[in-house]
């Protein structure tokens, strides 16, 4: 009896070997989509993607040849972004026809994350282009009057509303300082139809509302390099020249953050340009 039972079991595993033969080894399948073993483990524990066969003594895992094409379209999903519940439902759930429709929607959010990502590329740009294009470099120590053009911007709010604003974080900030407040804003630096080129960014929309322009003028400019707390010492440099040079000047000052904390791990490295308006 006993003997009758080791060649029942000898004969169930021999069986599995000869099948076995002909399935991939978790190995081979990871290397042949250039996967990790991990990955097709994590498959295997949320029922995304199981093997066929599981080798009782061993526990290894086992794939058969039509599951190549299953795990195909699983990495090709993945690569359209799509999420695991997301490609669990299109491979369990989907018709043929709800598939085709489903990578079409896929398609068309792909496309539209790709102007968005453009958009975040182009703001960058512009930030960059904006500090590079600064004349700070030797004019560190001087006070000078110069003519500027239009300059437009968006209206933040105190600094308690700058850090939850998206733009804040794609554009160079502004600081204005008036005697009744001080203001934040984002500089638009190619002029108003910025607002166009961000829409993907963030509600132009709600944005509009808060565009404002500073006016082609004569200003008083100098720069500050260091950290913002002791700022105010430089625009007294700037008021004290203005009453020895005669100049009047308006009651307020536009700082432009050019180095900042986005750019530099130093604060005494940041480089601000300070604007005060000449009055007529």
């Amino acid at each position: 009896m006993a003997q009758n039972k080791q060649l029942e079991d000898n004969s169930n595993t021999a069986a599995f070997y000869e099948v076995k033969e002909k399935h991939w080894k978790i190995g081979q399948i990871a290397k042949l989509f250039g996967l990790n073993v991990q990955t097709l483990h994590y498959y295997d524990e949320i029922g995304l993607f199981s093997p066929h066969l599981r080798d009782p003594q061993t526990g290894y895992r086992y794939y058969s040849q039509t599951q190549i094409y299953r795990l195909a379209n699983i990495v090709y999903l993945r690569k359209q972004n799509y999420s695991i519940e997301e490609i669990k439902d299109y491979i369990q759930n989907l018709t043929f026809k709800g598939r085709a429709a489903n990578l079409q929607t896929q398609a068309e959010s792909l496309e539209e994350e790709a102007r968005r990502l453009q958009s975040i590329s182009n703001t960058i740009k512009g930030k960059m282009n904006f500090i590079d294009n600064s004349d700070h470099k030797g004019k560190l120590d001087l006070i000078e009057v110069v003519d500027v053009e239009e300059r437009h911007y968006i209206e933040i709010g105190p600094e308690k509303d700058l850090y939850v604003s998206e733009i804040f974080y794609f554009f160079p900030t502004i600081a204005i300082y008036r005697p009744e407040a001080k203001i934040f804003g984002a500089f638009l630096v190619n002029g108003a139809h910025t607002l166009e080129e961000i829409s993907l960014i963030a509600d132009t929309k709600s944005l509009r509302p808060f565009h404002r322009t500073f006016p082609a003028a004569k200003i008083l400019r100098a720069f500050h390099n260091g950290r913002y707390e002791v700022i105010g010492e430089r625009v007294v440099e700037m008021l004290d020249f203005a009453q020895e040079n005669d100049l009047d000047v308006a009651n307020y000052s536009v700082h432009y953050n050019i180095v900042d904390q986005f750019v530099e791990s130093d604060p005494n490295r940041y480089i601000t340009e300070i604007q005060i308006p000449l009055i007529k």
